[in-house]
């Protein structure tokens, strides 16, 4: 046998073994709410009304169902960082912090059962996950002493429940996964926050955010190889772009904008950029994936499904641009780079049947010599 597959292989197990002995001091903790509503203050507008329309929005959100996952999880993750900054008046603000704890330990149970079955399904996993599930009725209990301080708020709703240990994850319906905008076929977890005209209109503030992206990055992306600011690369435009700085920020990009307050007359295309920003950087995070497919030491795919995932979402993008591109200056490219071509990633390394693709790098770091080194 080869001596640098003999380390790769010993490596690989006692990596294994040292994960399988350690997991237990990654287990979940009890965290109390970190962050409670900011004070009163009379120095801006009190928004007690606009403040229960998103509570309402996210808790029917999980009223009826069970402990929320994937997009539903998300939804009152991101209300409960919405809601503590809004400005409440001093009457409501004992009302408004119950709700955003109620919020908070919800989404700490959804997030935790989340985790309790990502390790149960663990190579690494060395126990039942009771200590897992331990925290997650911890969030549940808390959380349901919070809804009966504030159940008379939502008198047509009901608190989600728990599922048994042995449950199986709870999976979205397709309908449950977030708002189809007209025009789009892949769904948007959070839409713009609904307008208030009691609170600072901040559309050009959203305009201008977009517009410099574009500029910044789109721009950038799209210019010709013999650009003297363009990188030297042989990667194409597309690939450039997709593992830029600005779909880096994507999906920060996104949750900000969510939250402004913009004017009635702007929600409807507002919608559309958000979708822009979430798309893209759902395909990023695909074609990373797709890179990693056909990189890392323990694949075992030639990274197709990511890729094939990642131009659907990128073509989604683009599609959302068409809803907005008006308010991008004349000048401004509003057209992404063209998609790469599967394949100019190429596959690294050697292919070792059930180890999946080993780099050279990797083979000669486990053996501690050459990737060609023999026995004698």
């Amino acid at each position: 046998m080869r001596r640098s597959i003999f380390y790769i292989i010993s490596g690989i197990a006692a990596l294994v073994l040292f994960v399988a002995v350690s997991s237990a001091a990654f287990a979940p903790t009890f965290q109390q709410m970190p962050l409670s509503m900011k004070g009163s203050s009379d120095a801006s507008p009190y928004n007690d009304e606009a403040f229960m329309t998103e509570a309402e929005k996210a808790i029917k959100k999980i009223s009826n169902s069970t402990v929320p996952t994937g997009s539903k999880l998300s939804e009152v993750t991101d209300a409960y960082y919405r809601l503590i900054m809004e400005n409440v008046s001093p009457e409501f603000f004992a009302d408004a912090n119950n709700i955003v704890g109620y919020l908070y330990y919800t989404s700490m149970a959804g997030s935790t059962f989340e985790d309790y079955h990502s390790y149960l399904n663990s190579v690494s996993r060395s126990s039942d996950g009771s200590e897992y599930y331990t925290v997650v009725d911890q969030y549940y209990q808390v959380s349901a002493e919070f809804w009966n301080k504030i159940k008379d708020k939502f008198p047509n709703m009901t608190m989600y429940t728990l599922p048994d240990a042995s449950a199986a994850l709870p999976q979205e319906e397709e309908e449950q996964q977030g708002s189809t905008l007209e025009g789009l076929e892949i769904a948007i977890p959070m839409t713009q926050k609904t307008p208030d005209p009691s609170s600072p209109d901040l559309t050009e503030k959203f305009k201008t955010i977009t517009v410099r992206w574009f500029e910044d990055y789109v721009d950038q992306a799209n210019k010709p190889d013999d650009d003297p600011f363009n990188d030297k690369t042989e990667k194409s435009p597309g690939h450039r772009f997709l593992i830029g700085e600005g779909v880096d920020w994507a999906d920060t990009t996104y949750m900000d904008l969510v939250s402004m307050n913009i004017a009635e007359d702007f929600y409807d295309k507002a919608n559309y950029i958000d979708a822009f920003f979430y798309l893209i950087s759902e395909a990023k995070d695909r074609y990373e994936g797709y890179i990693d497919d056909r990189s890392f030491v323990s694949s075992v795919s030639n990274g197709q499904e990511n890729y094939d995932n990642a131009k659907k979402y990128y073509d989604e993008a683009q599609k959302a641009i068409g809803h907005f591109d008006d308010i991008i200056p004349n000048g401004t490219n509003s057209t992404l780079p063209k998609f790469p071509e599967f394949g100019e990633v190429s596959m690294g390394g050697q292919e070792m049947g059930e180890l999946g693709f080993v780099t050279g790098d990797m083979a000669d770091y486990l053996s501690g010599g050459t990737a060609d080194s023999t026995d004698n």
